[in-house]
């Protein structure tokens, strides 16, 4: 899998921005490691899996009503 591409989490889908091996990773160093790496990466999400830190942006659905004349 490459940065920038979609999954799929509970329905949700998201956009990985970048995938940091955990251990490279101090994250007992700050109380609040998330909202730091949130905002240093411009990310609204992070998950671990697979032993790395997936930082991504949520893909919002628009819901529609198609109009038809």
């Amino acid at each position: 899998m490459n940065t920038h591409d979609t999954i799929e989490i509970q329905g949700r889908m998201f956009q990985v921005k970048r995938k940091i091996p955990l251990n490279q990773l101090n994250l007992d160093k700050h109380k609040d490691w998330a909202s730091l790496l949130k905002h240093y990466y411009h990310v609204d999400s992070l998950f671990k899996a697979e032993n790395l830190l997936w930082l991504c942006n949520e893909i919002h659905t628009i819901e529609y009503e198609e109009i038809k004349n």
